[in-house]
């Protein structure tokens, strides 16, 4: 009888385990589970007979402290070279005081606010990141475009490939510097325009 009552307990718990299964039959990412424990073992493997060097001063740390100062001392000009896809010459260049990404915002992109998220099937207060409007308001990226102004203020935007430099660069042919075109010239172009649509 004792064994009876062991089977029939041993076929029970089967049962409930099964039918536990099956309605937790959400599919799992088990291999990224495995993947990552693996990962994070032969990584600590590789800092014991191959530790990071303690080194006392930073080359890197340097070149960005450089890049830093280099770009925002008022005194420098920069010269950028605008390059159209594809071809080998720059279309032309321009005299900027410092090359910026739109991306640039003065305030965090992101805010962190209170909130609930699902742990467990039940809500959990937690910290949330949400994106933070720009200054002016707007949501989002603005494009992987860079922009400068010219000693005359003047506002150039470019999403061509470029580069930029603090001397004027040698090419095989020499390279136009890019004109700001004057109200006087904007007035003649358009009364040409004008004259050709009549």
């Amino acid at each position: 009888m004792k064994h009876v009552k062991f089977y029939l307990l041993a076929i029970s718990a089967l049962l409930i385990l099964r039918s536990d299964s099956c309605e937790n039959d959400e599919p799992r990412n088990e291999s990224a589970i495995k993947e990552q424990a693996h990962t994070e073992l032969n990584q600590s493997k590789l800092n014991q007979v191959q530790a990071p060097p303690d080194i006392t001063w930073s080359l890197e740390r340097d070149n960005l402290i450089k890049r830093f100062k280099l770009q925002n001392d008022r005194a420098v000009m920069f010269y950028m070279y605008v390059f159209i896809e594809g071809a080998n010459q720059p279309i032309g260049y321009y005299q900027i005081n410092k090359v910026s990404s739109v991306n640039s915002q003065l305030t965090n992109p992101m805010q962190i606010i209170s909130g609930h998220r699902i742990g467990n099937d039940l809500p959990v207060d937690a910290a949330i990141a949400i994106p933070s409007p720009a200054e002016d308001g707007s949501y989002g990226e603005n494009g992987n475009a860079v922009f400068g102004f010219t000693p005359d203020d003047v506002y150039i935007e470019t999403n061509m490939k470029y580069i930029v430099s603090t001397i004027p660069l040698a090419f095989r042919e020499p390279v136009n510097r890019l004109a700001i075109v004057t109200s006087d010239e904007i007035k003649s172009i358009l009364a040409t325009t004008k004259k050709a649509m009549r």
